[in-house]
């Protein structure tokens, strides 16, 4: 009861003119959206009474000593004569539609309950429509609150959005930055906007890739996570075989297609020829070092993600800037069989560059010959020529699958496992 009637006096004091200047709903609201989902409804009923008595004691106010209360509240507040003017000028240009969204307005919600009654607006419609602006501005946080209490974990779907402005967040500043030096430059008649719109967006989104790959990449893997997956028993058939580009949904999902259990595939690669590369997540990668890299033909590895994590290790046999085989390893945890790691490899071939969003940012990246299988063949066969001691055989694991708008790939589902029988 107490809570209630505390949720009450609070929405009250939030919607009343002078005391909303200290005290702001929005906790209220939210801590009734708390009860709710706990079964207690009457904190909403509370925040809802007292909001709505909170505005129709404000628009009394306004309309019994409103000009001089208004001088006065001026000059004990002189933060308000912004506000205030400003929501006398959209009430006298759209009334109906600023007692409708006064609450979504920000500081122009403190006033408009009580210019509305200074300005002898119809107590009706003032009661009509502010009350349904309450229920509007109320209702998002009251919402918050009950996520809150039920736990955002339970939705997929804000997961994914929240995922998703994390990893594009330097991208929609660019483009956001980008869009109001348009608008400035239109508004200040600028010559040559386009021109210079255009020079400013890529300059933006030159940033943005500099900014990924050379300042944040590195921090993408968690050694913590490498550690908890070498105790996690695990069998093939568990696995999923698909990496991503980035941590968002939105992106294509790139084949896995072999599977190592030994200790570690490094050895097996140094022994087939094939160069290790660096990677940016893994390797604190400079400008400079990146330029002798491409001079070595040995570009960096783009980070793709399995469970969130970007490979431990990645290798390239001898080619030019843009054509190459290559792999990427993770660590999948504990073979159950064997109790050896068991690591899982995207094996595929560059075939060309191509412009594409990437891992929050759009960029020049390699293309993918779609034909993983061709590759995961190929190694296949160095692995028996080399007569290392290690067992190589096809298991089913997945359906075939066509490359389509989810996969860039297409496979027969084949894995390829080699496993260490090294004594």
């Amino acid at each position: 009861m107490y809570d209630s009637i505390s949720l009450f006096v609070g929405a009250l004091l939030d919607g009343v003119i002078g005391p909303n200047l200290f005290v702001p709903g929005e906790p209220f609201f939210i801590a009734a959206g708390y009860q709710a989902h706990q079964g207690i409804w009457t904190g909403v009923v509370a925040v809802l009474l007292g909001g709505l008595l909170g505005d129709q004691c404000s628009y009394w106010i306004g309309r019994r000593v409103g000009k001089s209360a208004q001088r006065k509240l001026i000059i004990w507040q002189p933060k308000t004569r912004r506000p205030i003017a400003r929501c006398r000028r959209l009430l006298f240009k759209k009334a109906n539609y600023v007692l409708l969204f006064a609450r979504l307005l920000g500081p122009v919600a403190w006033v408009v309950p009580f210019i509305a009654g200074t300005h002898q607006i119809q107590w009706r419609r003032f009661s009509f429509f502010s009350t349904i602006g309450l229920l509007l501005g109320a209702s998002q946080f009251i919402f918050w609150g009950y996520l809150l209490s039920y736990g955002i974990d339970n939705f997929p779907w804000l997961q994914e959005v929240i995922i998703f402005v994390r990893e594009h967040v330097y991208t929609i500043v660019a483009v956001a930055s980008s869009m109001a030096f348009l608008y400035v430059g239109y508004r200040l008649r600028w010559r040559k906007m386009a021109a210079k719109f255009c020079l400013v967006l890529l300059g933006s989104m030159l940033l943005t890739n500099y900014g990924h790959f050379f300042w944040l990449s590195d921090d993408f893997a968690t050694q913590e996570d490498h550690r908890l997956l070498s105790n996690e028993f695990i069998v093939p058939s568990q696995i999923d075989f698909k990496v991503y580009p980035g941590k968002s949904s939105i992106f294509d999902a790139q084949a896995v297609n072999i599977v190592y259990v030994g200790t570690n595939p490094r050895g097996l690669m140094q022994h087939l020829g094939w160069i290790e590369n660096q990677t940016f997540s893994r390797n604190d990668i400079e400008w400079q070092d990146y330029i002798q890299l491409l001079k070595n033909n040995t570009p960096p590895v783009s980070d793709l993600f399995w469970n969130n994590q970007p490979q431990q290790m990645a290798f390239q046999l001898p080619g030019d800037l843009i054509r190459r085989s290559h792999i990427r390893w993770w660590l999948a945890g504990t073979d159950q069989e064997s109790n050896q790691p068991l690591w899982i490899g995207a094996i595929s071939y560059d075939d060309g560059l191509q412009l594409t969003p990437y891992s929050g940012i759009v960029t020049v990246l390699h293309s993918i010959d779609p034909n993983v299988d061709s590759e995961r063949d190929r190694f296949a066969r160095q692995v028996l020529m080399a007569m290392s001691p290690n067992q190589v055989s096809y298991q089913p694991l997945l359906d075939p699958i066509e490359k389509d708008e989810e996969h860039d790939y297409f496979t027969d589902g084949h894995i390829l496992v080699i496993k260490n029988v090294e004594v």
